[in-house]
């Protein structure tokens, strides 16, 4: 198994918290021109937990669990790994502190073209006591840390192996044609709700 040059990456956090299914789905671009080699996915993966997860993991309590990390080769469709251990939220929490499950810190990904609308991340799991009224408090540090990472490309050494990009739907699978937007940066944009991670909605 390898990666040209061009191939579309799709990664799905599959997490819980109280209940509920919760997805953050991303997208990453194969990025070096003689593509990439097995066991490109889960190196990608290990650079994902070390960068990007973390950041994440600052913000959420420990009743949110993320369950697996599954990344798919969806241009040449064939390609799967799946980091099935249980990462815990980072904030240590008493019953009573939790927020709902669709409450949500939303995250804008800046587009650098026309081609795609901007995207969004929306991460569950927050600690009541990080929130005064529609207000995220105490947490100026993690958000900067997490809007750095949204962007960032994943590199290996000081080779960058996929950057992170906003896909343009419908999206096709195989996604051999398909149009996409890179992100040029993201920001904090405050709190907000997710409908679909309401409870008995599943994701």
């Amino acid at each position: 198994m390898a990666a040209a040059v061009g191939d579309l990456l799709q990664l799905i956090d599959n997490q819980n918290y109280l209940g509920q299914q919760v997805l953050n789905v991303y997208y990453y671009r194969v990025a070096p021109i003689t593509g990439l080699a097995d066991p490109y996915l889960e190196d990608l993966n290990e650079i994902w937990e070390a960068e990007v997860l973390p950041t994440i993991l600052a913000i959420q309590t420990d009743y949110i669990l993320h369950n697996s990390r599954e990344w798919r080769n969806i241009t040449n469709n064939t390609d799967l790994f799946v980091d099935s251990t249980v990462i815990p939220g980072g904030i240590p929490i008493a019953v009573g502190l939790t927020t709902p499950s669709f409450t949500s810190a939303g995250f804008m990904l800046q587009r650098e073209s026309l081609t795609t609308r901007n995207g969004y991340k929306r991460f569950a799991g927050l600690s009541d006591e990080n929130i005064q009224g529609n207000t995220l408090i105490g947490l100026a540090t993690e958000t900067a840390a997490i809007e750095d990472a949204l962007a960032q490309d994943l590199v290996g050494g000081v080779v960058t192996l996929a950057e992170p990009v906003i896909v343009k739907r419908p999206l096709t699978i195989p996604a051999v044609d398909y149009e996409f937007s890179r992100i040029g940066s993201a920001s904090f944009r405050g709190l907000g709700t997710q409908n679909t991670r309401k409870a008995g909605r599943g994701v």
